[in-house]
């Protein structure tokens, strides 16, 4: 296995996902799924192991749809992506197909699909009629992941308007409850609630989560974490006489997160390095001060004004202060940064959906999620 950062991981790649994975499935038996984590945590490379190796008498159907921004080209997609499941069995989503000819009056070709002008105002017939398509003509359980569907509904939001934003989660739902065969899962960079957030401030009142069940997708754990470490450094031959102790090394400094497990270990083979404890710290310093950002941890910075708005400045104040300090209870931090109970406490809520944050469950006392991020907070 060859260090891959950033790269996509073939599934038999994929380590320590087994379990949640079998947990996934059990899960999509009986309701859909919104998976919710950090950034380079592994939420895709999850979802397209599940689609490699799913189980018999089950349609997966996975699409990246975060460069769409608007609601018939999401229609499109997911008509495109139906249609070549159906035409494996030499069936045609005929439902769509007639409601598209009897609005343009000409005939429709799904394939290549790109709708007459007259279908961009009538989407959400045909998003149910293709989605009708693939449930009716198909005995089995159809499942359509949709990465990065909190960026897509953001760009929608900003391009189309909150309307159609909100029309897309709102029927989404409603053929989740028509559908005893279909399950949907969204997965995302941005959290969705922002979106609703964001929504429900221009007077959306529904509940269009409410049936999918929100599982956080951790990092490995310890233990898969050194088996990674330890695997990308035998497949990349680099020498070593203390394997064991550098795989432990790499997982702890990273936080177990793969994305920076694979960075580290690129980064010995970069400068022809032994794997070794000492070096993998050193690997970790130089990435946290490189002005090149190769771990793009400025991210973790830049999107507080997308994610907070007016309230940025007070997140900004809370992570400062916990990047150089113990953990703190809330009282601690509001009275340092003398803020408003009542808001402070909403905001130290979010940071935490966020990944931010994490709460100690016996002291309550807040401090860094990641402490990685907490060192790089430190040091910026």
């Amino acid at each position: 296995m060859k260090a891959n950062p950033g790269g996509n991981i073939s599934p038999e790649n994929v380590v320590g996902r087994d379990r949640m994975i079998k947990r996934l499935w059990k899960t999509l038996e009986n309701q859909s799924l919104l998976l919710v984590a950090e950034r380079r945590i592994g939420k895709t490379t999850i979802i397209k192991k599940m689609e490699a190796e799913s189980p018999k008498n089950t349609v997966v159907i996975v699409r990246d749809v975060g460069g769409i921004s608007n609601a018939i080209e999401f229609v499109e997609r997911v008509t495109q992506d139906v249609e070549n499941y159906l035409s494996k069995s030499q069936k045609t989503a005929r439902r769509l197909k007639s409601a598209v000819e009897s609005l343009s009056g000409t005939e429709f070709k799904i394939l290549g699909i790109k709708f007459p002008d007259i279908a961009a105002s009538h989407w959400k017939t045909l998003l149910e009629k293709v989605i009708a398509d693939l449930a009716e003509e198909n005995s089995q359980q159809a499942i359509l992941i949709w990465d990065e569907m909190p960026w897509m509904l953001q760009k929608i939001k900003k391009t189309a308007g909150e309307t159609e934003a909100m029309d897309i989660l709102d029927i989404l739902r409603s053929l989740r409850q028509t559908y005893n065969n279909l399950r949907m899962v969204y997965t995302g960079s941005i959290g969705l609630h922002h979106v609703i957030t964001a929504l429900r401030e221009e007077g959306y009142v529904n509940s269009p989560l409410n049936d999918m069940r929100t599982v956080d997708v951790p990092p490995l754990d310890n233990q898969n974490a050194k088996e990674l470490a330890k695997k990308l450094i035998q497949g990349e031959a680099l020498q070593s006489d203390r394997l064991d102790e550098t795989a432990s090394k790499i997982a702890e400094l990273v936080d177990a997160v793969p994305y920076y497990i694979h960075h580290v270990v690129a980064a010995m083979v970069d400068c022809n390095c032994i794997a070794s404890p000492e070096n993998a710290e050193i690997m970790v310093k130089q990435a946290l001060v490189d002005s090149q950002d190769p771990w793009n941890l400025e991210h973790y910075r830049s999107r507080l004004s997308e994610y907070y708005a007016e309230k940025a400045e007070l997140v900004l104040a809370v992570l400062n202060q916990l990047a150089n300090t113990q953990p703190l209870t809330r009282e601690q931090l509001r009275t340092i940064i003398e803020y408003d109970t009542e808001d402070f406490r909403k905001i130290l809520k979010l940071m935490q959906r966020d990944h931010y944050l994490i709460q100690d469950v016996d002291t309550g006392s807040y401090s860094f999620r990641f402490d990685l991020i907490r060192r790089w907070w430190r040091i910026d």
